[in-house]
């Protein structure tokens, strides 16, 4: 699926139009133009014509420090992206909610490498 613009291809469009698989917490970050940063959970839909998509993003509004941690430590024993459908399995406080916009109003992403993403084998990063 392509997404272009009027100068060429957006690669921002292209790259997030593409994601149709859950995303682990803390591998991609979608960052607004007004500053706002979310951690993607999916694509839930998404519309090429108008740009725009309804992004599932990853709630950790509910986490302290050291949920966060846990939520690490979680992660460190999950070996398929299945086990993601679960969340209160990984973190009781685990959650998501539907973010609503265009594609123009991100700035940019910040795809975060993790053993799991992709699914193939990786070594111990530290969450």
């Amino acid at each position: 699926m392509s997404v272009h613009t009027s100068k060429g291809i957006d690669y921002v469009a292209d790259w997030i139009f593409q994601i149709d698989d859950l995303v682990p917490p803390f591998c991609v970050e979608v960052v607004l133009k007004d500053r706002h940063r979310f951690y993607l959970h999916s694509v839930a839909s998404k519309d090429v014509e108008t740009k725009s998509l309804v992004l599932r993003i990853w709630d950790l509004r509910a986490f302290s420090d050291n949920d966060l941690d846990d939520l690490r430590t979680n992660l460190n024993s999950i070996n398929s992206r299945k086990e993601l459908n679960d969340e209160q399995k990984i973190h009781p406080k685990l959650d998501w909610a539907n973010l609503r916009l265009n594609i123009k109003d991100i700035a940019y992403c910040v795809e975060w490498h993790d053993r799991i993403w992709p699914e193939d084998e990786r070594p111990k990063i530290g969450f």
